[in-house]
């Protein structure tokens, strides 16, 4: 039993270090998000300066070039932390079933020697009340 409950223990803690892990990926994913908010906020920024003169329309062009590779860029960004985060959710589950397998395991044997102990007992009252049932007949 010693042996299972550090079994538990230790998929326990291996199930918390990969939340933790989930939970950095996930502020970096948040961290990506404030990023693209920014950016575009920078280029509506850029887009009403540029109306307001004539120069500054023909560099917008050209800024514009440059926008859409960075929007290219963040939206491979936003899929491949997607893809990590869905890779990371898939480890915390499996850690999680292999954790409750475990957890469930130590029930059934818990169960199985209370049951046991409960039968045990049960069969030493019943002695205690067949011998003072033989001394009070006899």
């Amino acid at each position: 039993m010693k042996g299972l409950a550090a079994l538990i223990r230790l998929h326990n803690w291996e199930l918390d270090a990969k939340r933790r892990e989930l939970a950095d990926i996930e502020r970096e994913q948040d961290a990506l998000h404030d990023r693209i908010r920014r950016f575009e906020g920078q280029v509506i920024e850029e887009q009403s300066f540029a109306k307001d003169s004539e120069s500054g329309m023909f560099a917008f062009v050209g800024y514009m070039r440059g926008v859409d590779q960075r929007r290219k860029q963040f939206q491979s960004e936003v899929v491949a932390m997607h893809e990590r985060i869905e890779a990371k959710r898939e480890e915390v589950a499996e850690a999680y079933q292999e954790l409750k397998r475990y957890e469930i395991t130590q029930a059934e044997i818990l169960k199985r020697e209370k049951l046991e102990a409960d039968r045990r007992l049960q069969g030493e009252l019943d002695e205690i009340s067949l011998n003072q049932h033989r001394r009070a007949d006899g």
